[in-house]
């Protein structure tokens, strides 16, 4: 094997696979390098899961016509052959009761770790020599370092994101204070003869508006903080026995209800008079005003959005139907990734922070928040499950 091979394989394999042809083209080349039996990969990252597999000429013959027998039986070899903390481990495969047990020898399986989460498997007929070793070896260190550069990447682009996100957001509520109160020191100047009732009247809604603005200032940095503390482990829950149906009623007929009918959106509760959990109420209250708020958010004025809460066998269960365009497939699981927000119009903005804790609170607790129905001109639903007295964990 000359060392060219590989300076080519380097040549040919420039990024990290983006996709399920890249990642079969990667494992074409190891194949080649290595004239191996087969090769697999299996990886399964943040931003996508790969299985590929590449099968020699030679062996496609011998297997019969069995390719998806051999192709689950490769599958288990992942789990029953991860070299765990070494980064290269060697076994002896032995082919009886499978798809090959015809073969009369065994597979040597050469298997390397690419980073943390995938694991790269080279089966050939022999064991390979000192110097094919050292072309795996370096073939395995080449990827993890792909890999790597790919997850640099995915964060930058990240913190770009959310700088760009951030910024735009923190900065529209002190555009709002900004201007109230400009426009409040020009009345004082221009009025002064006004009725003090008026004059009262105007900058109680002056204040109204100051402070609600203040009030969506401090969401958006507690939705920041927390989702720091989520990340450095410290997000915690502290469980009370809480009426689960009064602290949904309480916060669907005051802040929510102001907020809805700012936006035009009417509010339909049901609920029961009482319901009963051991969570944490403070929590609890977030993932109601996350899930409520971005239903209103997408609903169209003159819309509607249905929350119900029912006791279904030791689980609560709290729905949210809103009005809104339907979610994407391909976004219906990204959109409970930090600040990350589904192809659609909301009116009243975000960090796309909502969805990622709420979920993190639900499972904090032992459930979860998922999205249960996405129809195009129906609208969606979204459903958080909470156990009524198990505690699943304390932090994240």
């Amino acid at each position: 094997m000359e060392s060219t091979e590989l300076i080519q394989f380097y040549n040919h394999i420039k990024h990290w696979p983006k996709n399920l042809a890249e990642m079969n083209s990667v494992v074409e080349k190891v194949c080649s390098l290595l004239r191996a039996s087969y090769v697999a990969v299996q990886f399964k990252g943040p931003e996508s899961d790969f299985f590929s597999l590449q099968i020699s000429p030679d062996l496609q013959s011998d297997l019969q016509g069995d390719e998806e027998g051999f192709k689950k039986w490769v599958q288990l070899q992942f789990a029953e052959k991860d070299p765990g903390g070494l980064k290269v481990k060697l076994f002896r495969l032995e082919t009886e009761g499978t798809p090959l047990s015809h073969r009369s020898s065994p597979f040597h399986l050469t298997v390397g770790r690419l980073g943390d989460l995938g694991v790269l498997l080279v089966a050939t007929e022999s064991p390979l020599r000192a110097k094919e070793e050292i072309v795996f070896t370096a073939v395995c260190e080449y990827l993890r370092s792909l890999s790597g550069v790919d997850q640099l990447e995915a964060a930058l682009a990240l913190r770009s994101q959310f700088l760009s996100i951030a910024s735009h957001e923190l900065k529209t509520p002190l555009t709002s204070i900004y201007g109230i109160l400009q426009l409040q020191q020009r009345m004082l100047k221009v009025k002064k003869d006004e009725p003090l009732a008026v004059q009262l009247e105007r900058q109680q809604n002056f204040l109204a508006m100051v402070i609600r603005q203040v009030e969506r200032l401090n969401e958006l940095i507690d939705g920041l903080l927390d989702v720091s503390r989520i990340h450095n482990g410290r997000f915690m829950v502290e469980p009370s026995d809480t009426d689960v149906a009064t602290l949904l009623r309480d916060a669907a007929n005051s802040r929510l209800a102001v907020i809805a009918q700012e936006a035009g959106v009417k509010i339909h509760l049901d609920a029961p008079v009482s319901l009963s959990a051991w969570v944490d109420p403070v929590r609890i209250e977030e993932v109601i005003t996350n899930l409520v708020m971005n239903a209103i958010r997408f609903s169209p004025e003159g819309g509607v959005v249905w929350i119900k809460l029912n006791d279904d066998r030791g689980t609560i269960r709290l729905s949210i139907r809103d009005q809104g365009p339907s979610v994407p497939l391909e976004d219906q699981e990204r959109i409970f990734q930090p600040f990350e927000r589904a192809q659609r119009t909301g009116r009243l903005g975000g960090l796309g922070l909502g969805l990622f804790i709420s979920r993190e609170i639900a499972q904090l607790h032992g459930g979860t928040v998922k999205l249960v129905e996405s129809v195009a001109g129906k609208g969606n639903v979204f459903e958080a499950e909470l156990p009524v007295r198990n505690l699943h964990r304390v932090s994240a």
